[in-house]
């Protein structure tokens, strides 16, 4: 068979399997081995359904566009932040001549994928809606399943959405009713009731009526399952449900440390962090399950390893064909709880969620390094919330936004928040580095590959960062034959050194920053297609101060603290003074406000850094040859006010910028505003 695994239909990168291509071809017409189905309800991986929730902040309709420009940019539903897929439900429309069918499915035929859609090449023409309660959405397009892949044939009289549901965590539900044979004490930790009701009925139903077992729920659990038969069935399950933070584990554990330890636990939360709850809260000898794949569960064995315990931990299992029925005994005794469930929406969590979003709160989502980081403007808590969603998550961000915005900031946020923040951070500016080094900067050399080389060879930047980040700043300035390098270590994991010839392996992960349009860049052809799609997972833009003048304030008052620490004194800037600062447009940004800020320090006389202290900062050249002229006796009778002296000392400032340099563009360049800015002061003071 020509089309084996499916491996006709990979578009980019060559020489790899379907679920681990960039990009299928997804197009109607069958090769070798394959089928079509009219695709009718899709199952979205619950992690990769949340987080595209609260990229689209819950909107139906971005939601939408969201998973369509997912299948649109890679022929299949591959969710790039999170790797993960789902499962699809439709109607066979024709098959290959040499498809394998041992099942003598045929054309018609209601068929279940019991395959990840992350390998699988999917088209959608539209989505009708979207059911947030089982992580579904009923559309119309079509799926090729690829020659090998699982199919089932729905058995009659079985809910669709439940089997699809339980389908998805199938593997590891037959691993679980396995270990939970004979066991006393068991636990489920999550936050997702659904899951945790799915697989706290296989532990009753495996471990027995004797058995105790309890229920964990995150705190934050955002939607909780309602309906009275939902209720007989927690209190059937469960004998005991309880809520707390996950993040917190230590405090978590401080509610379990008088009860004896699990024989058991199962832990199905996309909380990275909760795996230590399971460690801990599991006796030694018994038995933990991860059913989620967003689990660390390279942290889950360090906290083994450092407490002493000998612990048998399971992953979800790969397909077998007894999953089939014993999902089917599932779905056929649960169905009739589920018939009058629905989901309820935390609005205390979603309203605490909002209003954490100013500095100094984001400790309450897990996040380090951000204390300093203000997001008061409505534009900035956006670009928080999207740091707060891919810092978790082990996938490539392209950070854009004008020169001195911060993007190294956020940057620096991201790695230390991240699942990697322990290992290698290594920062690159791209543009500062000779062409002719770029090469061996980035990948090292080896012993002799040129003349003037270290006699033992270099590591390069990829090697250094292995299993780390690499913050590639400027990334737009890197020459087109480095491109097409960078995109080779980004698809295929390796490298090699100038003057090798064999291939170096390494893992990690990419944060790209730019001031350029990286679009336009591409359809110049200056920029490659592919490696900026590789690069643009994950899209964060940071606005300009321009557009976000609420957090001029704030960033003065940062800081002022900042060098009030650093020079050892104690000054503070009045309201009139900020309120100017933040009238301004700022061409440089946070860096130039910064700057602006440190000057003000060490050149204010006094202890409050003032208007006069201000513009003698910003039009210093001007306030040489201008005369404030007083009025005292209007200042006395209360006739004259601050903001009417200050708007002529400004006036006068303006005018006679524009009389000694002629045009505005030097005008406002002397005085350091925008050409924009200069023009508008004019006609307001009618100059």
């Amino acid at each position: 068979m020509k089309n084996a695994y499916g491996l006709e239909r990979v578009i980019a990168p060559a020489h790899v399997f379907p679920a681990s291509a960039w990009e299928l071809d997804n197009s109607r017409t069958l090769k070798s081995g394959e089928m079509r189905v009219s695709v009718k309800r899709i199952h979205i991986e619950g992690t990769g359904f949340r987080q595209i929730c609260q990229e689209a902040n819950n909107d139906e309709e971005i939601i939408k566009e969201k998973i369509n420009d997912i299948v649109i940019r890679r022929g299949k539903l591959h969710n790039p932040v999170t790797d993960t897929g789902g499962l699809l439900y439709g109607i066979i429309e024709e098959i290959a001549p040499d498809c394998e069918n041992s099942k003598g499915l045929k054309v018609g035929d209601e068929i279940i994928l019991n395959a990840s859609l992350a390998g699988t090449p999917l088209y959608i023409d539209k989505i009708h809606s979207i059911d947030k309660m089982y992580t579904q959405i009923d559309v119309d397009g079509y799926a090729i399943i690829l020659p090998g892949s699982p199919v089932v044939k729905r058995p009659e009289g079985l809910p669709v959405n439940l089997l699809m549901f339980t389908f998805n965590e199938s593997g590891t539900l037959y691993t679980v009713s396995k270990e939970a044979v004979g066991k006393k004490r068991l636990a489920v930790v999550g936050n997702n009731p659904m899951m945790n009701l799915v697989f706290g009925y296989t532990l009753r139903k495996s471990a027995g009526p004797d058995a105790e077992i309890q229920c964990v729920f995150d705190i934050n659990t955002e939607n909780l399952l309602k309906g009275h038969k939902i209720e007989l069935l927690m209190a059937e399950v469960f004998d005991e449900v309880s809520y707390h933070n996950l993040l917190r584990p230590v405090e978590c554990l401080k509610t379990f440390k008088e009860m004896p330890p699990m024989d058991m636990t199962v832990n199905c939360a996309d909380i990275p962090g909760s795996e230590t709850i399971n460690i801990i809260g599991t006796k030694s000898g018994g038995t933990v399950v991860f059913a989620n794949f967003i689990s660390n569960y390279n942290i889950a064995l360090y906290v083994t390893e450092a407490v002493s315990k000998d612990l048998i931990i399971r992953c979800a299992d790969g397909y077998l064909e007894e999953y089939d029925e014993y999902d089917f005994k599932i779905v056929e005794e649960l169905a009739p709880y589920f018939e009058d469930a629905w989901i309820h929406e935390n609005k205390r969590l979603k309203s605490g969620f909002k209003a954490a979003q100013t500095m100094n709160h984001y400790a309450s989502y897990g996040l380090t390094q951000a204390e300093d980081f203000v997001a008061v403007s409505r534009s900035m808590k956006a670009v928080m919330e999207e740091i707060i969603s891919v810092s978790k998550y082990d996938c490539n961000v392209l950070i854009t936004g004008e020169t001195g915005v911060g993007k190294e900031k956020v940057a620096n946020i991201i790695q230390k928040n991240s699942s990697r923040k322990v290992q290698p951070f290594i920062k690159i500016n791209c543009a500062s580095i000779s062409p002719n080094l770029i090469e061996s900067e980035f990948f090292g050399y080896e012993k002799g590959a040129f003349t003037g080389a270290n006699a033992g060879g270099k590591k390069g930047y990829f090697e250094a960062a292995d299993n780390g980040v690499i913050f590639l700043d400027e990334v737009g300035e890197l020459p087109l034959d480095i491109q097409a390098k960078l995109l080779r270590v980004i698809q295929d994991g390796e490298f090699i050194k100038v003057g090798g010839t064999e291939p170096v392996k390494t893992n990690v992960r990419i944060i790209s920053a730019t001031n350029r349009d990286l679009e336009e860049q591409v359809e110049k052809k200056l920029f490659r297609r592919d490696l900026y799609y590789r690069l643009n997972v994950f899209p964060i833009r940071v606005p300009s101060l321009a557009n976000r003048r609420e957090d001029i304030p704030h960033l003065i008052d940062s800081f002022i603290r900042k060098y009030n620490d650093k020079f050892g004194v104690e000054k503070e800037v009045d309201d009139e003074a900020k309120e100017y600062l933040q009238s301004r447009d700022w061409p440089g940004n946070i860096r130039e406000l910064e700057n602006v800020t440190q000057r003000l320090i060490i050149g204010c006389k006094g202890d409050t850094i003032t208007m006069l202290d201000v513009m003698r900062e910003l039009h210093g050249n001007a306030m040489e040859s201008i005369s404030i002229d007083i009025d005292k006796e209007q200042i006395d009778s209360g006739e004259m006010d601050l903001a009417s002296m200050v708007d002529n000392f400004e006036k006068n400032i303006i005018k006679y910028a524009c009389e000694k340099y002629g045009s505005t563009r030097k005008a406002a360049r002397a005085i350091n505003i925008s050409q924009t800015q200069l023009v508008r002061k004019k006609n307001k003071y009618g100059i």
